[in-house]
C-alpha cells in the first residue's frame, strides 16, 4: 500500500473512533439524565411516605459520601390484631331510661297529652357485650309501645315474658298496673336472669315482679306451676333463629293450653323472607294474626320508622283454636 492509501486509512479510523466516542458519550449522558430523573421522582414519592428517607437518598446519590447507605422502604404499621385484642374486657354497663308520657284519645282517635297524670319511667340495665339477651333490640320498644297504647288490656292481668333479657315490655306492664309479672329467660343464660333481677330492683318492682328461669321446650316443676296463672304471654324478638322456632312454639302452646283464654303477643324482626312458623302453628293447633306498627301507632304522631329504623318489625298475635 502506498503512502497515500495509508493516510486515507488513518483518517477513516480516526473518524470512526470519534463517532463511536460521541455516541457512547450521548448514551452515557442520556442514562445519567434518566437516572437523575428517576431518582428525583423516587425521592418525591418516598418523601411523601416517610421524611427520613430524603437523607438516605442524598447519601446514596452523593459521590463524596461513603459508604453508600441502603435505602430502607417506608414502614407501614401492621393492621394485625395484638395479644391485647384477645384479652377479655369486662362489658360496659349502662342504664337506659324510657319515658312514656300519658295521653288521652279525643273524639277523632288522636292522642293528646294528659296533663293530669305523671309520665311513666322505666330504667333498663343494658350491657354492651356479645350477648343477645343483654342488649335492647329494636323489637323491644315496639312491643313496649303496643302495651303503652293498649294499657287498658294489661291492667290487673297476669303476664309472663319469655326470653326477657332486658325486660322492657314486662317492666312497663308492671308499672302500668299489671297484677303480676313473671320475667323469664333460659336456665343456661344466668347473666340474663341476673339482668332481669337488676331491672326489677332498679324500678322498685320486687313486690309484683318475679324472675325465674324457663328454657323453651323443657318443662320443670316451676314451669308446671304456671297452670291457671297467666292471662298474657309476651316476648320481643324471640324468633331470631330457626333452630329455636319449634321449642318456642312448644312452650307457647303448653302455656296457652294450660291457661284458657290466654294470648301470646310477640314483636318480630324479619331477618329472612323464607323463615316461616306456619307448619308449627298447624302442628300445635294455633292461630295467628299479624299487626303492623303503623296500625297501632295511628293518631300518636309517631312515625313507624322512629321505632323500627331500617328493620322490618311487626307484631304476632297467637292463640289456641
Amino acid at each position: 500500500m502506498d503512502d497515500k492509501g495509508e493516510k486515507c486509512k488513518e483518517v477513516r479510523d480516526i473518524l470512526v473512533n470519534n463517532k463511536l466516542h460521541t455516541a457512547e458519550g450521548e448514551k452515557d449522558s442520556d442514562e445519567a439524565s434518566c437516572s437523575a430523573d428517576n431518582n428525583s421522582t423516587s425521592k418525591s414519592l418516598n418523601s411523601s411516605f416517610h421524611d427520613d428517607l430524603s437523607d438516605d437518598e442524598n447519601i446514596c446519590r452523593s459521590p463524596q459520601k461513603s459508604p453508600v447507605k441502603k435505602i430502607q422502604p417506608a414502614r407501614v404499621e401492621s393492621a394485625l390484631p395484638s395479644d391485647e385484642d384477645f384479652q377479655f374486657k369486662k362489658p360496659k354497663f349502662r342504664k337506659k331510661k324510657f319515658i312514656f308520657h300519658p295521653f288521652v284519645r279525643n273524639s277523632e282517635g288522636v292522642c293528646v297529652p294528659d296533663q293530669d297524670r305523671e309520665p311513666v319511667e322505666v330504667t333498663i340495665p343494658e350491657q354492651l357485650a356479645a350477648s343477645y339477651g343483654l342488649y335492647i333490640w329494636p323489637s323491644a320498644p315496639v312491643l313496649a309501645w303496643y302495651i303503652w297504647l293498649n294499657q287498658d288490656q294489661f291492667v290487673g292481668k297476669r303476664i309472663i315474658e319469655l326470653g326477657a333479657g332486658t325486660a322492657l315490655p314486662g317492666l312497663l306492664a308492671a308499672k302500668l298496673g299489671a297484677d303480676k309479672v313473671i320475667l323469664t329467660d333460659s336456665l343456661r343464660l344466668s347473666h340474663c336472669i341476673q339482668n332481669c333481677e337488676e331491672g326489677v330492683q332498679l324500678n322498685s318492682l320486687s313486690e309484683k315482679v318475679t324472675v325465674q328461669p324457663l328454657t323453651w321446650g323443657r318443662f320443670t316443676s316451676s314451669t308446671l306451676k304456671l297452670r291457671d296463672s297467666i292471662d298474657f304471654v309476651i316476648g320481643s324478638d324471640l324468633f331470631f333463629d330457626p333452630e329455636v322456632f319449634e321449642p318456642l312454639i312448644v312452650t307457647v302452646s303448653w302455656l296457652l293450653d294450660n291457661n284458657p283464654g290466654a294470648k301470646f303477643v310477640c314483636s318480630v324482626q324479619e331477618r329472612a323472607a323464607d323463615w316461616s312458623i306456619e307448619s308449627l302453628l298447624l302442628r300445635w293447633n294455633l292461630l295467628c294474626s299479624v299487626q303492623q306498627p303503623k296500625n297501632f301507632l295511628k293518631g300518636t304522631g309517631i312515625n313507624e320508622a322512629d321505632l323500627t329504623g331500617n328493620h322490618q318489625i311487626f307484631l304476632l298475635h297467637i292463640w289456641k283454636k
